[in-house]
């Protein structure tokens, strides 16, 4: 959530590494020339193209602002950051660019569902103490039945915490969907939708079966966001 290898890294390292500054033109066209680099950099142009398609145009304005300021820092800050740490600059951008493309696709995911909350479908957020703590991802392409992604972390330290999720398939049904996954018959949940929140029911199975994170419980009330499109 991805490591390559390159050949001429150390022009690199001695090029980029005692500077924070945004990449040039040139220094870009060169770090093209890397397979991994521009596989990296496709995919991210590509997961732009998507979230064009599907985003709400408020929200992917503001998008593209915030990747401005990554282009001009973010990514090099992240990549020099890796590369202190003994990663060859080549490998360092593009990993850093490949988690760029994950986060553009989540951003885009939950603008969709934010933007287009028919029936069932859309972004819900649980929110614990000590803010949101639990997301649930519910889309119903192909009515009665649903696609539903839920995930949900517990902070064991500042700046650390556990993870866990369940992506599954379901059948509406009254207003009740037992979503199982479709890679481990343990692994299902039940959510009971009633206007714009939907409450999350984990099997004891699941609970019984350390799928999530330790301490981590997905079970819960969860609202749905809504934004214009």
């Amino acid at each position: 959530m991805m490591m390559r290898k390159f050949l001429a890294s150390l022009c690199w390292v001695g090029i980029l590494a005692g500077s924070a500054l945004a990449l040039t033109d040139a220094e870009y066209r060169e770090m093209l020339k890397d397979p991994g680099f521009a596989a990296a950099d496709k995919a991210l142009n590509q997961a732009w193209a998507e979230a064009k398609k599907v985003m709400p145009k408020a929200a992917f304005e503001a998008l593209k602002k915030e990747q401005g300021v990554w282009v001009a820092k973010g990514r090099d800050t992240e990549a020099k950051e890796l590369m202190e740490d003994g990663m060859e600059a080549p490998k360092a951008y593009a990993l850093v660019t490949e988690l760029r493309k994950g986060t553009i696709q989540t951003t885009a995911e939950e603008a969709f569902l934010m933007g287009n909350p028919s029936g069932v479908q859309g972004f819900y957020v649980r929110k614990g103490k000590g803010g949101e703590d639990g997301w649930l991802k519910v889309y119903n392409r192909t009515l009665p039945n649903l696609e539903a992604k839920i995930e949900a972390v517990r902070e064991t330290s500042p700046g650390n915490a556990n993870v866990g999720e369940l992506s599954g398939r379901g059948r509406l049904k009254d207003g009740v969907a037992e979503f199982v996954d479709p890679e481990a018959e343990e692994a299902r949940m039940t959510v009971t939708f009633k206007g714009d929140t939907a409450t999350v029911t984990t099997s004891l199975e699941f609970k019984q079966s350390g799928w999530c994170g330790m301490g981590v419980v997905l079970d819960g009330t969860y609202v749905r966001q809504k934004v214009k499109k």
